[in-house]
């Protein structure tokens, strides 16, 4: 996954690829690859700050970024996976 925006700068930069797993549970703290619940076609990544009955309140680490306070909480179905590492792929 290439970062595009800028809301969880400094912990992932724009520009890098992060590799993300669909098969590890996401935990307060981790990063996240989800579809927007407000618009299904736009794919954010946000920290999940809580964990509410199985879906996710998530938010970015600049003020102005986008948050579960503009679009709600994540349901778990719309979770795509959660980021595990760096990629480290220049492109």
């Amino acid at each position: 996954m290439k970062i595009e925006g800028e809301s969880l700068w400094p912990e992932l930069i724009p520009g890098k690829s992060y590799l993300a797993s669909s098969l590890l549970k996401p935990k307060t703290g981790d990063y996240v690859v989800f579809k927007n619940p407000k618009n299904p076609g736009e794919v954010f990544v946000k920290k999940v700050k809580k964990i509410i009955d199985g879906s996710y309140e998530v938010n970015g680490t600049i003020p102005w970024s986008s948050s579960s306070k503009t679009f709600g909480l994540v349901p778990k179905e719309l979770v795509l996976g959660k980021i595990i590492w760096p990629a480290f792929i220049h492109s």
